[in-house]
């Protein structure tokens, strides 16, 4: 078989399974799928084409979410109030 009449039958398979897959499956569950699928490629790109590995942004998370847990210690601290002072302290990390 020709590989590009072998390339468009697998690509219209996927199509027809895409497009059924809300009827057969949980749509929160397809849209998370997506997600990770997207955050997978992302990583690809990133990883594997450019070969840049950056823990940036997992030092950025960490630093807020040191500071929100030291705050939220506080007796009668709710989550709104006490998220709200770990923000700036991610980016001023930065400098």
């Amino acid at each position: 078989m020709n590989k590009n009449i072998a390339y468009t039958l697998a690509m219209a398979l996927l199509l027809i399974l895409a497009l059924a897959a809300p009827f057969f499956a949980y749509p929160v569950f397809l849209m998370k799928l997506l997600c990770f699928a997207l955050f997978a490629c992302a990583y690809n790109l990133l990883i594997a084409y450019t070969g840049l590995l950056s823990f940036g942004h997992a030092a950025f998370f960490g630093v807020a979410g040191y500071v929100a847990g030291n705050v939220l210690k506080a007796p009668g601290m709710g989550l709104g109030l006490g998220l709200r002072p770990a923000s700036p302290p991610a980016p001023c990390w930065a400098l």
